[in-house]
């Protein structure tokens, strides 16, 4: 990679390599906030008390109709506060405050997490000490609306060590795994690398863009995950992620960027371990939106989900509950030849929708 073009000159060593800046990186950390009032400051407040303070930090108002305004207002000029005439989406505001960023490295951080005092610096010295790297995440802790710990993200076996991850790595451990480890609020990206690649492809990919968005640099440039847990992450009812996959019926969209990777040539890198078990995910998805239809009372939407699901398929896979997966679409193939069972229809509610997730998160 290139220099920064706007950051400081790098230092080489005697061999013509280059190992670190000349001088501190400058960061700077675009929030998108639509809504925000609850928990915004708390956020604000760990990113301005970060141990390596960011250059800047844009706050991008997706037109709230909230306290947000007045929220930022009181942290005076200690960030930049712009505010959408119209809601642009959560990665075309995103995009918005990239293209406003000047610092040689950009954070795009969430408005109701928390990020712990050394994640700016554990981050920039990992990007230091590779420099070919174009990004670099963490491992974040989950907590409830409260800031109860829920949880660890626990990485895979693959991805853990903090070594510079290529394309191979990354793409078979997304087809093995999901994306549980390319934590898109712990993310450091080079300015460099956006003003080459591009920004996030809101209309086609929505919240899900930001997958697009990390396949498209590690194509080009080696990434890093880190083992610390450096971030809370805020799972509460509301948020964008827990209102997208709450009984949803449509394909997750996971599949429809994999899918397309893998259409554009990345089978010639991927194991048959890691298709079996992206194959085994799509009918665990496919099951779970029959459950989704049968819960909002389309049992003939059930039927159709049903017919997406190979049980040959779930039972192959080994980084799901590939036996009470069979059980239940079994189940479920018997339940959608009868009239809809109001009861039954509750209980799946109450079992995936009606509470908060608890206990280790691991992938």
């Amino acid at each position: 990679m290139g220099s920064l073009g706007v950051g400081p000159a790098r230092v080489h060593d005697a061999a013509g390599e280059r190992v670190s800046f000349a001088a501190e990186p400058t960061v700077s950390v675009v929030v998108p906030v639509l809504d925000g009032e609850a928990y915004l400051a708390e956020s604000l407040d760990s990113i301005l008390d970060q141990t390596h303070p960011p250059l800047e930090v844009i706050v991008m108002d997706d037109a709230s109709s909230d306290s947000t305004p007045e929220i930022c207002a009181s942290y005076g000029d200690r960030i930049r506060y712009v505010r959408q005439a119209s809601t642009r989406g959560q990665f075309g505001n995103v995009n918005d405050g990239v293209a406003l960023a000047t610092g040689d490295l950009i954070g795009v951080f969430h408005a109701d997490d928390v990020y712990l005092p050394h994640m700016l610096e554990r981050e920039i010295e990992w990007l230091e000490r590779f420099p070919d790297a174009g990004a670099v995440f963490c491992s974040d802790v989950f907590v409830d609306a409260h800031g109860k710990e829920l949880g660890r993200l626990e990485l895979p076996p693959e991805i853990r060590g903090g070594r510079p991850l290529d394309y191979p790595s990354v793409l078979n451990a997304l087809l093995m795994y999901k994306n549980r480890f390319l934590r898109c609020p712990t993310a450091l990206v080079r300015a460099s690398v956006y003003r080459e690649l591009g920004l996030y492809r809101e209309q086609e990919f929505k919240n899900t863009s930001d997958l697009e968005m990390w396949l498209r640099i590690v194509r080009r440039y080696p990434i890093g995950v880190l083992d610390d847990h450096l971030q809370l992450y805020r799972r509460r009812p509301g948020s964008s992620s827990h209102s997208y996959q709450r009984a949803r019926t449509d394909p997750e969209r996971f599949f429809t960027i994999m899918d397309l990777e893998l259409r554009s040539g990345a089978f010639s890198v991927a194991t048959a371990e890691a298709v079996r078990s992206y194959e085994a995910h799509r009918a665990h998805d496919a099951t779970m939106r029959a459950v989704s239809h049968y819960v909002l009372g389309d049992v003939s939407g059930a039927r159709a989900a049903l017919r997406g699901v190979g049980i040959r398929a779930l039972l192959r896979g080994r980084q799901i509950q590939s036996v009470r997966l069979s059980m239940l679409s079994v189940g479920l193939r018997l339940l959608v030849r009868l009239p809809r069972v109001p009861a039954i229809a509750r209980a799946f509610e109450r079992r995936w929708y009606g509470r908060a997730p608890s206990g280790a998160i691991s992938p």
